[in-house]
Formats: structure tokens, C-alpha cells, sequence
């Protein structure tokens, strides 16, 4: 697995990876007009482009196939998280995060917070993040439960 920063070029890549990790690791979670409000097929792209423009982004690479990606703010913010389905539950989504933990770290910032799916509460919680509140989001239309949820890193 080769992991390395986001590059434009990337962006239908991470869309892909984004959508089909909605449509088939959160489906369990969501009903089908949910997922297709938060997931449309057709995505569009200016937003994303913008963004990504504002995060920090690594993608994770298996022979050239684009397994998953996580975008972070420097405040601590982790704002995406998301693996390929094929490469689920193989340790991809925790080295990303591992990864942001370390430069958060290292850069003095005491915890990393983030809006949890009902898929990725449990992930979250096995990387020992606590709960802070459950939340209605409204999406295209559809509302959306989550979770914030923070984790302390370092001493503030």
C-alpha cells in the first residue's frame, strides 16, 4: 500500500471511492433515498474540487487502484474518511488515520474531532474517539443521522 498526498488528477478517483463506499459499506445503515441524496450518481464536481482545495488530503494506492482516502484540517477537523469496498475492513481506513493522527501530533493540536456515519460510529469508537452528540443533517433533501465525536491526541 502506497500512501501519499492528494494531487488533482486524483479527484474522479476519490469521488468514485466516496460513492461507492456509500452505496455499499453504509447502505446497511441508510435508506435508499438517503444514500441517493447523499450519494448521487451524478456527482457534481466544482464542490468537490473546492473541497478538496481547502483540506489536506492522503490517498491510499494498491497497484495503482485508489483503495481510499481522508482529508483533515490543520484545527484538528477530520473531514473524510473513506475506503473502496474491496479494500474494507483490511486496515486501509486505520493507517489513513494514523497517518493524520501522527502530523496532527507532532503539530501540538490535542484532539482530532469528526461527524461520524452511522457506519463509522463503531470504527471511530475502536480508535477510542468519545461521543458529543447525535445529529440531523440535511443532504440534497434527505436528513442524515451522525455522530461528533473527538479524540484527545496530546496535552493542551
Amino acid at each position: 500500500m502506497n500512501f501519499r498526498p492528494y494531487e488533482p488528477a486524483d479527484l474522479s478517483r476519490v469521488i468514485e471511492v466516496y460513492s461507492t463506499s456509500i452505496r455499499c459499506l453504509a447502505a446497511a445503515y441508510y435508506t435508499a433515498d438517503q444514500i441517493a441524496a447523499w450519494a448521487p450518481t451524478k456527482p457534481d464536481v466544482a464542490p468537490w474540487q473546492q473541497r478538496l482545495d481547502s483540506l489536506h488530503t492522503i490517498v491510499a494506492e494498491d497497484n495503482g487502484v485508489l483503495a481510499g482516502f481522508a482529508s483533515y484540517e490543520k484545527n484538528g477537523h477530520l473531514d473524510l474518511l473513506f475506503t473502496h469496498p474491496e479494500f474494507a475492513r483490511r486496515g486501509v481506513a486505520t493507517q489513513l488515520y494514523l497517518k493524520i493522527e501522527s502530523v496532527l501530533r507532532t503539530a501540538g493540536i490535542p484532539e482530532i474531532f469528526t461527524e461520524a456515519s452511522l457506519a463509522a460510529r463503531p470504527f471511530f469508537e475502536h480508535l477510542r474517539f468519545h461521543l458529543d452528540a447525535e445529529e440531523l443533517v440535511e443532504c440534497r433533501g434527505a436528513r442524515l443521522r451522525r455522530f461528533r465525536m473527538h479524540k484527545q491526541i496530546s496535552k493542551a
